[in-house]
């Protein structure tokens, strides 16, 4: 079964108004099988209550019945659908790119176009009903535990430093940690108002802190989240920031281990290293456009996959982006293998590599990608499964367009400081 998934995002107020919200529940209620139930969730922020009700009120006005989770992670959300039997649900979140804008989320077993059309409302005897429900807390918790090897990590103890970003995850990490006998020591991790937060996801400032907190009190792991509780940073016992890549890298490799010959997803930013591990196991690796990564898995029955924005899925408990899930695994994989976490991350290949970004207006990004194409040809392998991609075997150069704002991607790795630096100047006279 493939997993629907739109996104809307735009500036609270301005671009998405209660009224747009409202109407945009409405169709959305015009989707859904009779019978059938959606359900929403938000993160902490109050434009999100705000939007989520204005969401809600217009899904009831189409006769379709709303459980109303409340503050809730993603995952924890995509975990409910299940135990509701519920083919759509909503999540309102504050964006990650800028503190103006809201993130709406609609994900679905069936397709749902959201065009702006005239959505039908039912007579006032038809309304839908809504129920607030705080029983899926529990099962998720009880879920993950299910899914752990508690015994494992509870004989090492781990200390853990965590910060939830005072997000909608307060009420699940420490608790999950907490169960699993780790030392947790909170930062970040009350369920307060965070309106004046400049961003929805870690900072490099309340990163270093969790670093320097992690470093003090000799924790053998930091582990740092986002507002909606599907990405996460993790840091190690010497107060490093792990890269994206390599914590991918690490994960995929783990899921070979128990998975011999599975498949693993990733979007075409993916690491070279990644592909190593791949093919030292025997395994196939899929690069999907970004936007595309978890259909991929769905559709592949991919052992594990993850984006490089500290995004992933494990399929074996649930097909969703995960953060919370990850950070359990890590800690697993980490006491499994009875090593300090910077000896797994010394384990995988970390290649030099740059991501930068350059204005393109949206109407010239197509002309753009074309003449770099050309530009690129003879030079090495041509992909164009997401933007335009030139791949040899010691570097590869990707340029993407962004799907928000008027920019382009542009992600170089090499296995040289001296072939990076060279492939980033030809680049950039290029465009």
């Amino acid at each position: 079964m493939s997993l629907y998934i739109n996104e809307i995002r735009g500036v609270v107020n301005s671009e998405i108004t209660n009224e747009f919200a409202s109407n945009l529940g409405n169709i959305i209620g015009n989707f859904v099988r009779s019978g059938k139930k959606v359900i929403v969730g938000r993160d902490i922020n109050d434009p999100s209550q705000m939007i989520k009700r204005s969401i809600t009120a217009g899904i009831l006005a189409a006769g379709i019945d709303v459980i109303d989770f409340g503050v809730a992670p993603i995952p924890t959300v995509h975990y409910g659908a299940d135990l509701y039997n519920t083919d759509v649900f909503v999540t309102v979140t504050a964006s990650h790119m800028n503190p103006e804008e809201i993130d709406i989320k609609v994900f679905s077993n069936h397709e749902i176009p959201l065009t702006q059309r005239h959505a039908e409302k039912v007579s006032w005897d038809k309304v839908g009903q809504l129920s607030y429900v705080h029983d899926y807390v529990d099962k998720y918790l009880n879920a993950v535990l299910k899914n752990t090897e508690k015994k494992v990590i509870s004989s090492r103890a781990p200390k853990v430093v965590i910060d939830c970003a005072n997000g909608s995850a307060v009420q699940f990490l420490p608790e999950i940690l907490s169960r699993l006998g780790c030392d947790v020591i909170l930062f970040g991790c009350q369920p307060t108002n965070v309106s004046t937060k400049k961003f929805a996801e870690p900072t490099p400032e309340s990163v270093s802190l969790v670093s320097n907190l992690v470093n003090a009190v000799g924790a053998d792991m930091g582990i740092a989240m986002d507002n909606d509780g599907d990405r996460v940073i993790f840091i190690d016992e010497k107060g490093n920031v792990i890269r994206d890549q390599t914590v991918l890298a690490i994960l995929a490799r783990e899921a070979l281990i128990e998975n011999p010959e599975g498949t693993i997803v990733s979007s075409v930013t993916a690491s070279m290293s990644l592909d190593e591990i791949v093919s030292d196991h025997g395994s196939k690796l899929i690069k999907a456009p970004i936007d595309c990564v978890l259909d991929e898995i769905i559709k592949n029955k991919a052992v594990f996959g993850g984006d490089d924005s500290g995004m992933y899925v494990f399929p074996q408990f649930q097909e969703c982006f995960d953060a919370i899930f990850a950070a359990v695994k890590m800690l697993e994989i980490v006491c499994k293998h009875n090593k300090t976490f910077s000896t797994l991350v010394n384990e995988i290949p970390e290649y030099p590599r740059t991501v930068f970004s350059v204005d393109c207006e949206h109407d010239e990004k197509q002309k753009v990608l074309e003449n770099l194409e050309e530009n690129l040809k003879g030079t090495g392998e041509i992909d164009t499964t997401e933007g335009i991609k030139m791949q040899e075997e010691d570097s590869f150069v990707l340029v993407r367009p962004s799907r928000f704002e008027p920019l382009l991607r542009v992600y170089v790795e090499a296995k040289s400081s001296g072939k990076l630096q060279k492939l980033s100047h030809d680049i950039n006279k290029m465009m």
